[in-house]
């Protein structure tokens, strides 16, 4: 028997915030995801930014010219001691996520319309699924794909780390735009496949750069390199990189990535691991951890938490024979 008190609970269950995401919304995001990877190096855009990080603001004034691998980045604001306009490694680059196709650590989400910098800017909200990352929100312009606003949030709803245009102009040729993304009810094109995606990896990669020509592909196990292997590794974390040693310095990096986060593991050799105590460092979302281990100096450098450093360095073995 259906009584008033049941149908009053059916409404009231109806009126509840859904906690899942549609499949189709989640491709849509992801898709606008990818078009931002690309974006960034595709079209010709200037304008002016701020950019926070930890207790330290920013303002820089960006250009990019279409092809061309990095942008013209000038800090407008000065520190103690600067001088003059210096040119800075920031690059907008560093908020791509190409493998976010890839894992199943996070959900994705399209938020409402807003407007920043007089453009359109669709939200896409990509919310970790357990403690060891963080939350990040992204406002992109529909049309291009270009960011506009960023944000990286902790569980408590702090922000870590913020940048968001305060001028910008693009020139979008409207012959590369499909018709699709000129509607904003459906903000995003088909992405390209992953495998496809040839930017940086990374945004824990892009602070320590090194040639091209130096990097490698991961080994068939991937979580097996060289003298290392990583074992328990947290939910969705893989190696995905590997760049040796250059022949001026006893360092190579491991590239460990959860398809949106990243962690990079520099192991120096073992002349350079004498008298090293164990250090932990950390600004706004980056968080930084070196020890000793088997005679060489380990340093995990990455924008997650400090737990999930200290979960990958307990999973970290020195396996040589």
């Amino acid at each position: 028997m259906i009584t008033k008190h049941k149908i009053k609970l059916f409404i009231a269950t109806l009126s509840l915030p859904l906690l899942w995401t549609p499949i189709g919304v989640a491709a849509d995001a992801l898709a606008l995801l990818e078009r931002m990877q690309s974006a960034v190096y595709d079209l010709d855009y200037t304008g002016q930014l701020v950019y926070s990080k930890g207790d330290e603001l920013s303002t820089y004034r960006i250009t990019h010219q279409a092809g061309q691998e990095q942008e013209s980045v000038v800090r407008l604001n000065q520190g103690d001691g600067e001088r003059g306009n210096p040119v800075e490694s920031f690059s907008l680059s560093k908020f791509g996520n190409p493998y976010a196709s890839g894992t199943d650590a996070y959900s994705f989400d399209l938020g409402g319309l807003t407007r920043v910098a007089e453009h359109d800017c669709q939200v896409v909200v990509v919310r970790p699924k357990d403690k060891m990352r963080y939350l990040q929100r992204y406002c992109i312009e529909p049309r291009t794909g270009m960011l506009l606003k960023y944000s990286l949030m902790d569980r408590e709803q702090q922000v870590l780390e913020q940048l968001m245009f305060t001028q910008l102009s693009m020139d979008i040729n409207t012959n590369l735009v499909p018709n699709e993304a000129l509607n904003l009810a459906s903000a995003a094109v088909m992405p390209r496949p992953v495998a496809a995606v040839d930017k940086p990896i990374a945004r824990a990669a892009k602070t320590h750069p090194a040639p091209a020509t130096e990097e490698v592909e991961a080994a068939i196990d991937p979580n097996h390199i060289g003298d290392w292997r990583f074992e328990n590794l947290p939910a969705g974390f893989k190696v995905v990189k590997v760049i040796p040693q250059a022949a001026n310095n006893n360092v190579h990096q491991i590239v460990l990535s959860d398809g949106v986060a990243a962690v990079s593991v520099f192991i120096a050799s073992a002349t350079a691991a004498k008298n090293i105590d164990q250090l932990s460092y950390a600004n706004g979302a980056t968080h930084i951890l070196g020890l000793e281990l088997a005679g060489h100096m380990i340093t995990f450098v990455g924008e997650v938490p400090e737990s999930t450093l200290q979960a990958i360095q307990k999973g970290l073995r020195y396996v040589a024979r």
